[in-house]
């Protein structure tokens, strides 16, 4: 699955153990990404790839990586950030038999 470059690409963040969510969530809402609510130990992000590039340095949708890299992130924002995973994209299976 190719994403255009006017797809918004999805992301989850998975927040470092005992850290606050909101300084985290209120950073990349600034960003320009559409934050979820938090569940469980983390929150969906979805953004423009524009904001990606941006904020992370790396395109999701070209090469995706598993896990996108938190070096450009500020380092309070980085500290509470345990990971920010790419969800695999659908394997529908054999689409002609």
């Amino acid at each position: 699955m190719t994403h255009n470059a006017q797809s918004p690409l999805l992301s989850h963040v998975l927040l470092a153990p005992q850290k606050s969510a909101e300084q985290v969530r209120a950073f990349f809402a600034d960003h320009g990404f559409e934050v979820g609510e938090v569940v469980a130990t983390g929150f969906a992000l979805t953004g423009p790839r524009s904001a990606y590039l941006e904020t992370f340095g790396t395109d999701p949708g070209a090469a995706r990586p598993d896990e996108l890299p938190l070096g450009r992130l500020p380092r309070e924002i980085a500290a509470g950030i345990a990971a920010v995973v790419l969800p695999a994209p659908p394997d529908f299976g054999p689409t002609s038999y």
